[in-house]
């Protein structure tokens, strides 16, 4: 829908309209017309050359998900295709308006037989329309049969007939977008199915693969699909901050049986490893040697863990929406020992085991917020390894109350 400008010719109660948009035919009362133009059948209403129009040939949202999801490009033969079709006819319906305008304004005879032309111009879309709509919705249910439906794979000679429907498919751009659609639709609803029970065995490894083989989705919205479902499992196991075997081997058939590569996981499979590792850890402590400690501490102390960190300071900002915003203080390696934190770089940043008042990780940021008795803001550290840190320095504070790992 849109506002536009438009020039008219008027031959009783048809009219032919020149804008922009290309040439169109209409009919009906003064201020509100139905007709059809080069993007489709419309109703449009205004007045003095001012109009609102509303297409009326598809109901379909161009900002739908779907269509956001499936982009398509359009080919050259399938727009030259549909082009020469709408001039040709445009041309000819231009020409018989034109013809009565000029030379049988007065004439009701000719009047009638604009009417006649525009008739023919409307049934003959209507035609072109229905054959498209009717090859498609027969292509869904060839697919819905084949693979939605379908309790065992299917048989060879069901795949070539969905071929042979496939190059029978008018090509052109219009009809891809809606083909794409409903493949990816079909695609999601095998998923589903195969995913109903958690878990994908070889069968079902070898259906998905099969309808890979068959519809001509893109890589991309393929990946974007299974990239979805594991995420949605993996934010279901890792709810609780903890991993059973059973969980993992979930992720881990997921993983395989979805054919999804595991760089494209990486962030997700790198929190599982580290939720276990985590789950791991225990009184006591194995300590670092003392070779491998990357900075200089006292002799008294045992180094546990270290890693890079960076140290943030959290202070009100105007121009944050939060009203908050966090500054670096400072960046270097980060040393946890039996009685404190350290981040060395320009600079030393050291917190007392002893002074510490309460811990909080935020996983997604990667964050630790440390409170402690002497200073009431706390300090925040942002490490690679947010969850195992902090179970860390948490095993530590209970050494320190409990004498442990001394």
């Amino acid at each position: 829908m849109g506002l536009y400008l438009k020039k008219s010719f008027r031959a009783g109660p048809f009219r032919l309209n020149i804008s922009k948009s290309g040439v169109g035919v209409s009919a009906g009362i003064k201020g509100a017309r139905i007709g059809v133009g080069p993007r489709g059948s419309y109703v449009h209403a205004g007045r003095n050359g001012l109009y609102y129009r509303k297409n009326l040939s598809s109901g379909d949202s161009r900002s739908s998900k779907v269509s956001r999801a499936v982009k398509v490009s359009r080919s050259p033969s399938g727009v030259e295709a549909e082009g020469c079709i709408n001039a040709l006819l445009g041309l000819f319906v231009t020409f018989v308006v034109f013809c009565t305008v000029i030379f049988f304004a007065n004439n009701t005879g000719a009047l009638v037989a604009v009417g006649l032309v525009v008739s023919i111009f409307l049934f003959l879309r209507w035609l072109f329309i229905t054959d498209r709509l009717k090859r498609i919705q027969s292509y869904k249910d060839a697919l819905d049969a084949a693979f939605v439906t379908n309790s065992s794979l299917p048989t060879e000679g069901k795949l070539n007939s969905i071929k042979r429907q496939q190059k029978k498919l008018p090509d052109h751009y219009s009809v891809r977008e809606k083909v794409q659609r409903v493949e990816a639709n079909v695609y999601q609803a095998v998923l589903d199915r195969v995913l109903d029970d958690g878990r994908i065995t070889k069968e079902e490894a070898a259906v998905i693969a099969i309808v890979e083989k068959t519809l001509r989705l893109s890589f991309k919205v393929r990946l974007q699909t299974k990239k979805e479902i594991f995420t949605s499992a993996y934010l279901e196991v890792i709810e609780d901050r903890k991993i059973t075997q059973d969980e993992f081997k979930k992720l881990k058939n997921l993983l395989a049986g979805l054919g999804l590569p595991k760089e494209e996981v990486r962030a997700e499979l790198g929190m599982v490893q580290q939720i276990i590792a985590t789950q791991n850890l225990s009184h006591p402590l194995e300590p670092l040697a003392a070779n491998q400690v990357r900075v200089p501490i006292q002799k008294s102390e045992k180094a546990f863990f270290q890693d890079d960190a960076k140290v943030f300071s959290k202070r009100k900002s105007k121009y944050s929406p939060s009203g908050y915003e966090f500054v670096v203080q400072r960046e270097g390696a980060l040393v946890i020992t039996n009685k404190r934190i350290l981040v060395v770089g320009h600079g030393t940043t050291t917190i007392k085991l002893s002074d510490i008042t309460d811990l909080e990780v935020d996983i997604d940021k990667g964050m630790i917020e440390i409170s402690k008795i002497t200073s009431g803001r706390p300090v925040f550290l942002k490490v690679s390894k947010s969850l195992y840190v902090g179970r860390c320095i948490d095993l530590l504070l209970e050494a320190c109350s409990g004498g442990k790992n001394e």
